[in-house]
């Protein structure tokens, strides 16, 4: 009787420090600026947050959790899901039926942000258009497709801004422009970036950062109140490993989170003192960077992934 007792004590023993370690590997990596980890080993995105998701090429979150997404298979049809484990996605739009080729080139959606009326912005790269959807999907509007009489040559991605700004990347010109929709405003940040493609903007909407895979570059733009070109400074230069810099993203907190891509690791940065404080493995290529109520979501690969990191 004494040994069940005892056999019955060590199973509940076991049993509160297997529930302890399971809450336990749910909790934040990054509590604060100042609380990073010294070693990064144990910080891997494997959690694939959803199979539907396995072929994502873009994705955007609305703020009511929904999340919108492009396949790769079919890069002119937007779809949405909602964030759990067993969502099935649905149709949003398809932006073949509403937009023409051009040049033989079908519409393709490449850049995806969701705005604060639930609006889905799209750089359309394949016809080089800035585009807005309404939540219903029923209306679309074309924001921007050319500049100074002449069209865009494409669209990479996009960032919002304060008030109406509104940013698009066009790597064939390396130029970030900056369109005013309610203005009729489109004019130039800066034009001399090589192939210029992902960007994102500071929490407090004063800095845009941009990343240039071809030149292993991610450069920063301090935003002016008017509406001039600005120089760029580099943040970060990676040239002397060839690594490409793709994906962006801020978190709430103002750090930056800078994808590699293919070489399937994200390094952070704090643009405030200017300097790198982690890297840590992608656990697949690190294309798309997206954050969203406490967590980043990396898109690329196999498919998207997340890391607490609030």
């Amino acid at each position: 009787m004494k040994h069940k007792l005892l056999f019955v004590a060590q199973l509940i023993v076991l049993s509160l420090f297997f529930i302890a370690g399971c809450t336990s590997s749910h909790t934040s990596f990054f509590k604060s600026k100042n609380n990073f980890p010294e070693t990064d080993s144990d910080l891997k995105l494997k959690e694939y947050i959803n199979s539907y998701l396995a072929n994502a090429f873009n994705i955007a979150f609305a703020e009511n959790g929904v999340l919108y997404f492009t396949d790769q298979n079919d890069t002119s049809k937007i779809k949405k899901i909602r964030l759990d484990l067993y969502s099935e996605p649905e149709p949003f739009i398809d932006l073949s039926e509403w937009i023409r080729p051009f040049n033989q080139s079908k519409p393709k959606a490449e850049g995806l942000r969701v705005d604060q009326l639930g609006r889905i912005l799209i750089a359309e790269s394949g016809t080089g258009k800035l585009l807005r959807v309404t939540p219903d999907a029923r209306k679309l509007e074309v924001l921007a497709d050319s500049y100074d009489g002449y069209r865009f040559t494409t669209v990479k991605d996009l960032a919002i801004g304060q008030g109406d700004d509104l940013f698009v990347s066009s790597p064939f010109s390396g130029t970030v422009y900056r369109i005013r929709p309610k203005e009729g405003f489109i004019g130039i940040l800066n034009e001399d970036l090589v192939r210029v493609q992902g960007i994102c903007i500071s929490p407090d909407g004063t800095r845009l950062v941009a990343a240039e895979p071809d030149a292993s570059r991610v450069v920063v733009f301090d935003i002016p109140e008017k509406l001039i070109p600005v120089e760029s400074w580099t943040l970060v230069d990676f040239s002397p490993t060839g690594v490409e810099p793709r994906g962006l993203a801020f978190d709430n907190k103002g750090l930056l989170y800078v994808g590699l891509g293919g070489k399937k690791e994200v390094h952070v940065f704090d643009l405030e003192k200017g300097k790198q404080i982690l890297t840590f493995d992608s656990g697949d290529d690190s294309n798309v960077l997206r954050y969203f109520k406490k967590y980043l979501y990396v898109a690329g690969g196999k498919g998207v992934r997340r890391l607490p990191i609030d």
